[in-house]
């Protein structure tokens, strides 16, 4: 499976790091790539990261790497835009990718090359989800077992909402989805 994300797309759609892009355009970029290599560790299958950032206009922009390392690739647009970068990314070697990005613009020229297309805010949950059960899974220290909490919301057996089939793009879309 292979993720191609909208990197300055993404980080405004989880609060924390949303403020602290504010603050540091540096410190933002890291606490995404660290949410990233969290993700990517507690992922089900072999997981292919790329992260895109808009460098255009930037003197430090260029192709890079992750600075850290940790199977997360960064990609700095030079003399393009993020979304044109990604496009071509798309359009070539990482055709089929899940791409991550709320830009409805992006994501409507992108639907036929990407496998599915995932809002940044779906993915946000995604994310803090993994983060949850990873530091869920720690063991904890002592002999016994702490109390568990009782769910959010309950779950009910009342159907709701209309019954029938999701359209066969959208079915395919979840199918792709289930396997992040």
């Amino acid at each position: 499976m292979q993720l191609l994300i909208d990197g300055y797309n993404l980080i405004p759609a989880i609060p924390e790091l949303g403020r602290l892009l504010r603050q540091d355009l540096e410190a933002g970029r890291e606490g995404l790539l660290d949410l990233l290599r969290a993700y990517k560790r507690t992922a089900r299958g072999p997981l292919a990261i790329t992260v895109v950032f808009d460098g255009k206009g930037n003197p430090a922009g260029g192709a890079g790497s992750a600075p850290k390392g940790g199977g997360v690739q960064v990609l700095f647009s030079r003399n393009e835009t993020a979304d044109d970068l990604l496009l071509r990314l798309l359009r070539g070697e990482k055709r089929g990718a899940v791409l991550v990005t709320s830009d409805r613009a992006l994501g409507a020229a992108a639907q036929a090359d990407a496998g599915a297309v995932l809002r940044s805010g779906e993915f946000a949950d995604r994310l803090a989800q993994a983060q949850a059960s990873a530091s869920s899974a720690e063991p904890w220290m002592g002999g016994e077992k702490p109390e568990e909490e009782a769910p959010a919301r309950s779950l009910s057996t009342k159907k709701k909402g209309n019954p029938r089939r999701l359209p066969k793009r959208e079915r395919e879309r979840q199918r792709r989805l289930e396997k992040l």
